[in-house]
């Protein structure tokens, strides 16, 4: 398998993409299991095979604020769809939305940026990049 730069990790909003604000992406997969121990599992967590009772996935964005394409969004509550691209890998598609929280950072003598965390809000299809 090959190696993967960052920057190679890319969101776009629809067919705009955000690689001119963002230095920082973290994508993360999350599912909640089924829990299924009982009294004969001697204390062991048993759970369901290939079950989740949830999933979701959230992508933490850090970059530079050039444009108020998040803020707006952040703002809104919008779901957008969206194509997150992991390299020469794979993408994720589907919709996501801000959690809350889109925070500013504005020191006097530096760059202005920003941090959001977008969470998914419904299936995501995880696709081999073609």
């Amino acid at each position: 398998m090959v190696a993967t730069n960052g920057r190679a990790v890319l969101v776009a909003i629809g067919a705009a993409s955000l690689a001119d604000e963002l230095r920082t992406k973290t994508v993360a997969f999350n599912g909640e299991l089924v829990d299924v121990t009982t009294d004969g599992d001697s204390g062991w967590l048993t759970t369901l095979d290939q079950t989740f009772n949830s999933q979701n996935v959230t992508v933490a964005l850090e970059g530079v604020l050039k444009e108020t394409t998040l803020a707006d969004l952040a703002f809104t509550g919008t779901q957008e769809a969206m194509t997150i691209t992991i390299g020469g890998l794979f993408t994720l598609d589907g919709d996501f939305q801000f959690q809350p929280g889109y925070q500013i950072g504005a020191p006097f003598d530096g760059e202005t940026t920003f941090s959001a965390t977008l969470q998914s809000t419904g299936v995501i299809v995880k696709a081999p990049v073609v």
